[in-house]
């Protein structure tokens, strides 16, 4: 797992100016996959999102034209809940992280048969469409609008 995780984590680059970052998000149509395949004795886990709720974007950084992105950790209790958050990486000193945090905890998704661990989520704070954020590649992002 930590060579998984070493290889995941060199995968991130930043994105230039002239790239365009579009991302979809398809509340509860959208389904989540373990990023760690699975043992020969484990079947793969695959749960759908019941209910996503969206960061909010820092008033400082709307006032200050700050963009970021957040890569969030975490594991999908059997219960659905969401559990074992973590910030694997963020952008702007984490000012964005608390918010990551407080919208990936009233995450929920359909009951899986056992805890999934090791779930990636890159949350993308942007003001503008070709956002100066922080790219991860192999994980869903999550684009959040400031207005």
């Amino acid at each position: 797992m930590a060579s998984q995780f070493k290889d995941f984590i060199s995968g991130f680059k930043k994105i230039g100016t002239s790239t365009t970052v579009a991302v979809v998000l398809l509340l509860g149509a959208s389904h989540f996959h373990t990023v760690a395949a699975p043992t020969q004795n484990e079947e793969a886990n695959e749960v759908s999102v019941i209910k996503r709720a969206m960061p909010k974007y820092p008033q400082y950084a709307v006032k200050n034209g700050l963009e970021g992105a957040v890569l969030v950790s975490f594991s999908i209790e059997k219960d659905g809940n969401v559990s074992d958050i973590q910030v694997e990486a963020s952008d702007k000193d984490g000012l964005f992280d608390a918010s990551a945090i407080l919208a990936v905890q009233r995450w929920v998704f359909t009951k899986p048969s056992k805890k999934i661990r090791n779930n990636y989520v890159s949350l993308e704070f942007a003001l503008t469409d070709n956002p100066d954020t922080t790219f991860f590649s192999n994980v869903e992002i999550i684009q959040i609008k400031g207005s």
